[in-house]
């Protein structure tokens, strides 16, 4: 069976946009990556003997075996990570946004409309020159994180902080024009929500 987003639309959901990974940032991340992960491998290579010191002693580490490390590793998460966002696909219908990924197996994850609490174009230096940009959903998810430490009146702190997890759409091209076919059904969800909440608080008989 063919594994495509068709195949796994409800009844009567009708597919709006449908897009992909540009290729032209893809490949570019993929040289600049080359040519940093070559670069690296050719350097340590013309070192015969990497100094360094451990626990207080001087040792010594075949350059050229770090080299092959850095290059054998590099090539393999460059080039898996290149095929995996090769096989990404993306849609949006009248219900929700899709996104289909898995290089060995494959994956689906939706975000019905009414799960979303807003989105965020964001446009790198890539970006503009290719004329693509992320797209990033808002669901409500969040990370908490340490943001560091210290101490007041003799006691030691840690610092904790909350970020927003995004569901991404990478790399698309055209954002803003995805965005503006996709935040209409945000802003429409929004408007209902409130109308919802105007009418009870208007009249609370009807909701005891």
């Amino acid at each position: 069976m063919s594994h495509h987003i068709d195949n796994i639309l409800e009844t009567s959901e009708q597919k709006k946009w449908e897009g992909k990974i540009n290729r032209k940032v893809m490949i570019t991340g993929l040289i600049i990556g080359l040519i940093i992960v070559i670069g690296a491998s050719a350097f340590l290579f013309s070192k015969n003997n990497i100094n360094y010191t451990s626990n207080g002693q001087p040792k010594q580490i075949n350059g050229f075996l770090i080299g092959l490390g850095i290059l054998t590793i590099g090539l393999f998460f460059l080039l898996w990570n290149f095929f995996s966002n090769f096989v990404v696909e993306y849609a949006i219908t009248n219900k929700r946004v899709i996104i289909k990924s898995g290089l060995i197996g494959t994956d689906y994850k939706s975000i019905y409309f009414e799960q979303m609490n807003g989105i965020v174009v964001d446009v790198g230096l890539i970006g503009k020159i290719f004329g693509t940009g992320n797209l990033k959903i808002d669901t409500g998810k969040t990370q908490t994180y340490s943001g560091g430490g210290g101490s007041a009146g003799g006691m030691k702190y840690q610092n904790i902080n909350t970020r927003t997890m995004y569901d991404i759409l990478k790399d698309i091209s055209n954002p803003y024009d995805v965005y503006g076919l996709l935040q209409p059904s945000i802003t429409g969800r929004r408007e209902s929500l409130y109308s919802g909440r105007a009418d009870r608080e208007s009249n609370p008989q009807y909701y005891k």
